[in-house]
C-alpha cells in the first residue's frame, strides 16, 4: 500500500482553503500538460507533497544506485523568479539547459524531508531541459534513507501569476547508469558515510544532461511507492556555499619506478599465473599490502616456491616484500587467490621481461595507491598555477603523482577538466594528515586505520571530462594519482569547501599574539565542522550533540547563525523516544548519551536567549518534558542523585575521553550537569507558564546541589570524589572538580582550593575544556585560564595544528581526528570571559571585561542588528579604559568588579562613588557594578588601588 506522503499546515491556509477545493485544485492539476503551466495558489510546500515521486523502477536496490533523469518542457510565456523544488533519497546534481544549477538535498531524517529550492532566475518562451543525477546510497550517519526516488517542479511568476510546471511524473525519462562501480570499497566499512565513488567515464555520456542529447532509447520513469508516511517541508537553512581554496603542489613524482605494476580484481580468473623470462642471473621482488583480516599478505609462489614476506619499512605501512633468486630462463609468478577488494601488487626483477602485467579500476581504489611507493620526481608533472583559471598539470611519465595542500583540513570537493587517452584512470585521495617523515598522505592507511578509505577513482574515455565526487571528502592534502598511458592533463583544476554560508562577523586581538592564533583556528575548525549540521568533517560527520554544543558557541562569537541549531534541535526532539535524546540525529543507532542529550535542554534555553522565538520552545516542550520525566526516573531513590550503571559510554554519557570515572554511579559531574539543565528546563517553562513544571524543576535543582556538596563533597582533601557508587566513594579527577565549577555549585570559599586542585592535576582532554575554562571563570581566575589555553593549545600550535584536534596526541594515531571543532572552546571563552562580551539576547549584550590576563583585548560579537565592538586596556596598575560600542538597535550591561576600585567614570562624567547629575545609573551589588545602557558609543575610566 502506498503511504501517505504528508507536508506541514501553513496555518494562513487552514482557514482559507477546504479539503474539498484542494482536491478539485491537484486533480485538475495533475490533468494538465507539463508544457501548459498553470496558475496555482496552493503553498509551494502543498504542491511539492503530491507530486509523483519517481524511479527507474519500483524495486529498492540493495546496494548503491545510481539513476539519471531527463525532463523536458515547453515554456508558452516567460518565467520570471523561477525556482526548482527537488528532493531525492539519497543526493542529487541537477542541470538545467546544460548549466549546472546545484546539489543537495540536506540530510535527513526518515520522517522528516526538506527539500531545496534551487533559484533558477528567468526562463526564456521555448523548449527547457532538466536533467538529474540521483545517488541512492544509504548510511547510517547522513540521512535515513528509505525508498529511492526523486521529486521536484518548477515554480516561478508568468504576468504576476504564480505558475507550476514539469513536476516529476511518468513523463521523464530515466536511465539506470553503470558507470558508478555498485561494489565500491566504503568510505568507513561500518557505512557511516557511504561508498567510495568509482566512476567508468567510458560508460558515462558526457552530453546527457544537454539538451540536444538524444534521449530516445531511455526509458519512462515508474512511480515509485513510499513506505514510510513522510514530512515533506521546505529547507530550513541556506544552501551551502562553495568556497574555493587554495591548493599548494608540495610535491610530484612517479609511482613506484623502476618496478612494474600490477592490479588484479575479484573477476580476475584463478589461479593467476604471470610467465616471465629472466636472461642473466637475477632477483625478483614481489610487493604485496598485508592483508586486514589475516595479518599477512596473499599467498604468493615462483616457480612453485612460496614467498616469504618481510616488512618494507616505516615509511611503507603493510607493504611487504618477498625475494628470490633467480637463473636465466622461464619462471612463473602464481597468485592463487584474490581477496574480495582486489590484489595490487609491484615486481621489480633487472634483466628479466614480463608480458604485460593486467591492471583494472577495481572496486578498491585505495589499496593501491597504499602500496606504490611514492618517489619525489618533479619532472614527471608539470605544474602550472593560472590565477582563476586553477592549476594545470601534467602527468606525462605515468605512473605519476601530485600532493596538494590546502592549509588546514577542508570538506569539500575537488573538481577538474581532465583529458587523457582512453583506458587511463585517475585516483584522487584525501587525508587528514602526512606520513610520519614524508610528504605522503595515506587516504587509504591500511592497518592503521582499516575501516577508512578516501580514495575515488575515474576511468578516462580519451576525451575532456569534467570530475567531481557526489559526496564531499575531507582532508587537508590530496594526492592525485594517475596510472596507464599518459600524458594526462588536468585543468581549471579547484578545490572547494562545502560549508554552511555564514560570514565572520566576531573577531579578536590582544596584547598576546599566540592567543588571537588560538581564537582563530577555534572559527577555522568550525568552518568545516558546519555543513547541513554540525558535524565533523573527516571520520564520520555525525550530528553528535556534545560536538554540536561547542560548536555552536563558537558560532555564537563569530557568525551569530541560529538557524543551524534550530534544526539540529528539532531533528534530536523528533529521534527522542520514551523521553531518551539521541546522541546524535538523524540515524541515532541506538546511542543515548545522558550528557549529550542534558546539553540539547540546555542548548534549547541557548536558542531561546540568542531568538527569542518562542513558538519554537513551545513546540519542543513537549519533547523537553518528556527527557525531565526520563531523568527523573534516573535519580538514587535515596538520595535523589542522578545513578548510572557501569556501561559502554554510548549507553551512559561521554563527558571527556578522559571521564572513565564520572561515566556511571552517581556522578558528581554529570549531576552538576544535571543541576544547570534543571535550571535551564525551569526557565524555559517559566517562559510558557508552566509554573508547576517550572516549580518542581527550581526545586529539584536545589536538592541535586544540595546532595552533591554533601555526599561527594571530601572535606579532608577540599575536593570532590568523581562518583557513589556501589557504596563507595570513586577517587577524585578533575572532571569531578570541573563540572561542579562550572555550574556554580560550591560555596565562593570552596572554590580557591577546587581550582588549586584541577590545575595541579588536570587530566582532561579538549571536549571537556570547555567546563574547566567555564569552572575557572566562574571562580575568577581568567589570568590561571589564559595561562592554560596558551600552554595547551599553543603547544598544538608548535605541532603544526590549523584545526583542533579531537585528542591532545590525535598526531600519532591515524584514527584520531585533526579536525575536531568539539576542542574550540578557547574561541568562546576568550571572547565571552577574557574580553567579556556576550549576547544576552537578540539584541542584548552584557560587557564584563576581565582586564586581566593580557594588557589588553579588543573584538566584537555578532547581534541580530549589526556587532557589538568592546576594546579594555591596563593602562597601569592604577588605570584602565574600556571602550564599547553597541548598535543603536540594541541594550546591554555594562558590569565592573569594584574590588580595589576608587573610581568610575563614563563618558567623562563620574558614576561611582559619586554620581554626576543626568549621569548613567550604577545598580552596585555585593562587590559588582551593574550599567544599564542602550546602543551607542560608551568610554569608561576604572582607576584602581594597586598592590594586594
Amino acid at each position: 500500500m502506498k503511504a501517505t506522503i504528508q507536508s506541514w499546515p501553513w496555518p494562513w491556509l487552514i482557514g482559507a482553503l477546504g479539503a474539498g477545493l484542494g482536491l478539485f485544485l491537484l486533480a485538475n492539476y495533475r490533468a494538465t500538460p507539463a508544457s501548459q503551466p498553470l496558475p496555482v495558489d496552493l503553498p509551494t510546500a502543498s504542491l511539492f507533497a503530491d507530486n509523483q515521486p519517481i524511479w527507474a523502477d519500483t524495486s529498492d536496490p540493495s546496494t548503491l544506485d545510481i539513476v539519471l533523469f531527463r525532463h523536458q518542457f515547453t515554456l508558452h510565456e516567460s518565467l520570471t523568479e523561477a525556482t526548482l523544488a527537488i528532493f531525492a533519497d539519497t543526493r542529487y546534481e541537477v542541470w538545467l539547459d546544460g548549466a549546472w544549477v546545484g546539489r543537495g538535498p540536506a540530510r535527513f531524517s526518515r520522517t522528516r524531508h526538506e527539500y531545496d529550492r534551487q533559484p533558477l532566475g528567468s526562463l526564456a518562451v521555448g523548449k527547457h531541459t532538466l536533467a538529474v543525477l540521483v545517488q541512492w546510497a544509504p548510511n547510517i550517519r547522513r540521512a535515513e534513507s528509505t525508498t529511492p526516488h526523486l521529486l521536484a517542479h518548477i515554480q516561478g511568476q508568468s504576468r504576476g501569476q504564480p505558475q507550476v510546471i514539469a513536476p516529476t511524473g511518468n513523463d521523464w525519462k530515466v536511465l539506470r547508469t553503470d558507470a558508478w562501480r555498485t561494489d565500491a570499497a566504503l568510505v568507513h566499512t561500518l557505512n557511516l558515510l557511504g561508498p567510495t565513488e568509482l566512476i567508468d567515464l567510458r560508460r558515462l555520456p558526457a552530453t546527457w544532461m544537454q539538451p540536444d542529447f538524444d534521449d530516445a532509447h531511455w526509458s519512462l520513469a515508474v512511480s515509485q511507492s513510499l513506505t514510510t508516511t513522510i514530512h515533506y517541508t521546505p529547507r530550513s537553512i541556506p544552501l551551502l556555499a562553495n568556497v574555493p581554496f587554495t591548493a599548494t603542489v608540495i610535491e610530484t613524482g612517479r609511482l613506484s619506478p623502476n618496478r612494474r605494476l600490477g592490479q588484479l580484481t575479484s573477476t580476475t580468473p584463478l589461479p593467476y599465473t604471470l610467465p616471465f623470462t629472466v636472461f642473466q642471473p637475477t632477483t625478483i621482488t614481489v610487493e604485496l599490502l598485508v592483508e586486514p583480516d589475516t595479518g599477512s599478505p596473499a599467498p604468493a609462489a615462483v616457480d612453485g616456491i612460496a614467498l616469504t614476506w618481510q616488512a618494507a619499512g616505516a615509511t611503507r605501512p603493510d607493504v611487504e616484500l618477498a625475494t628470490m633468486a633467480l637463473l636465466p630462463g622461464q619462471h612463473n609468478l602464481l597468485l592463487p587467490t584474490i581477496p574480495p577488494h582486489g590484489l595490487p601488487f609491484a615486481l621489480s626483477a633487472p634483466n628479466a621481461t614480463f608480458a604485460a602485467l593486467p591492471f583494472a579500476q577495481g572496486n578498491h581504489a585505495g589499496r593501491r595507491l597504499l602500496l606504490a611507493e611514492p618517489s619525489a620526481q618533479p619532472a614527471s608533472v608539470g605544474v602550472a598555477s593560472i590565477g582563476a583559471d586553477g592549476l594545470t598539470m601534467d602527468f606525462d611519465q605515468l605512473p605519476a603523482y601530485a600532493v596538494l595542500d590546502l592549509g588546514r583540513v577542508v570538506h569539500g570537493r575537488l573538481v577538474a577538466d581532465v583529458s587523457g587517452p582512453a583506458g587511463a584512470i585517475v585516483d584522487i585521495g584525501w587525508d587528514e594528515r602526512l606520513l610520519d617523515g614524508t610528504q605522503r598522505p595515506l587516504p587509504h592507511p591500511g592497518t592503521l586505520h582499516p575501516e577508512w578509505d578516501q580514495v575515488d577513482s575515474w576511468v578516462l574515455d580519451g576525451t575532456a571530462r569534467h570530475i567531481s565526487t557526489l559526496d564531499a571528502r575531507a582532508g587537508r592534502y590530496l594526492l592525485l594519482a594517475v596510472w596507464g598511458e599518459g600524458p594526462v592533463r588536468f585543468t581549471d583544476l579547484h578545490v572547494y569547501e562545502e560549508r554552511y554560508p555564514v560570514t565572520q562577523r566576531g573577531w579578536f586581538r590582544s596584547s598576546n599574539p599566540r592567543l588571537d592564533a588560538i581564537w582563530q583556528v577555534g572559527v577555522d575548525t568550525a568552518y568545516p565542522s558546519m555543513q547541513d549540521a554540525y558535524a565533523d568533517p573527516w571520520r564520520e560527520r555525525g550530528q553528535w550533540w556534545g560536538d554540536a554544543y561547542i560548536t555552536d558557541h563558537i558560532n555564537q562569537v563569530a557568525f551569530g547563525d541560529t538557524a543551524l541549531l534550530q534544526r539540529g534541535l528539532r531533528f534530536l526532539a523528533e529521534g527522542t523516544v520514551d523521553g531518551q535524546v539521541p546522541a546524535f540525529a538523524p540515524n541515532s543507532d541506538g546511542a543515548h548519551l545522558l550528557d549529550y542529550a542534558m546539553l540539547w535542554a540546555q542548548s534549547l534555553q541557548d536558542y531561546w536567549v540568542l531568538t527569542g522565538d518562542q513558538a519554537f520552545v513551545a513546540e519542543i516542550y513537549p519533547t523537553l518534558q518528556a527527557f525531565m520525566r526520563h531523568l527523573q526516573a534516573q535519580r538514587n531513590p535515596t538520595t535523589g542523585l542522578l545513578d548510572l550503571p557501569k556501561a559502554h559510554w554510548s549507553q551512559t554519557a561521554l563527558l571527556d575521553w578522559s571521564g572513565n570515572d564520572s561515566r556511571y554511579g552517581q556522578s558528581t559531574a554529570l549531576n552538576a550537569l544535571y543541576y544547570g539543565t534543571l535550571l535551564d528546563a525551569a526557565t524555559l517553562a517559566e517562559l510558557l507558564d508552566q509554573d508547576a513544571d517550572a516549580r518542581n524543576w527550581r526545586q529539584t535543582a536545589t536538592e541535586v546541589k544540595t546532595q552533591v556538596n554533601q555526599l561527594l563533597y571530601l572535606p579532608d582533601e577540599a575536593r570532590y570524589a568523581s562518583s557513589l557508587y556501589a557504596g563507595e566513594l570513586i577517587t577524585p579527577t578533575s572532571h569531578a572538580q570541573a563540572w561542579p565549577l562550572a555550574f556554580n555549585l560550591p560555596p565562593s570559599e570552596k572554590q580557591p582550593a577546587l581550582v588549586q586542585d584541577l590545575l595541579a592535576t588536570l587530566r582532561i582532554q579538549p571536549y571537556g575544556m570547555y567546563w574547566v575554562l567555564e569552572g575557572l571563570g566562574n571562580a575568577n581566575q581568567i589570568a590561571a585560564a589564559v595561562n592554560l589555553i596558551e600552554e595547551r593549545y599553543g603547544r598544538l600550535l608548535d605541532l603544526g595544528a590549523t584545526t583542533w584536534w579531537e585528542h591532545w596526541d590525535s598526531n600519532l594515531r591515524y584514527q584520531a581526528a585533526l579536525s575536531h571543532s568539539w576542542g574550540g572552546s578557547p574561541t568562546w571563552f576568550l571572547t565571552t570571559r577574557l574580553l567579556g562580551a556576550q549576547r544576552t539576547g537578540p539584541n542584548r549584550w552584557r560587557v564584563q571585561p576581565a582586564f586581566a590576563g593580557v594588557a589588553y583585548a579588543e573584538g566584537a560579537i555578532p547581534l541580530q542588528s549589526g556587532e557589538l565592538t568592546v576594546h579594555w586596556k591596563k593602562i597601569s596598575c592604577m588605570q584602565q579604559t574600556l571602550q564599547v560600542n553597541a548598535p543603536l538597535t540594541s541594550d546591554g550591561e555594562i558590569s565592573l568588579s569594584l574590588q580595589k576600585v576608587r573610581s568610575i567614570t563614563l563618558n567623562g562624567a563620574a558614576i561611582w562613588p559619586e554620581q554626576a547629575p543626568g549621569a548613567f545609573k550604577l545598580q552596585q551589588t555585593d562587590d559588582q557594578a551593574n550599567i544599564a545602557v542602550t546602543g551607542g558609543d560608551y568610554e569608561l575610566e576604572v582607576i584602581t588601588a594597586c598592590g594586594r
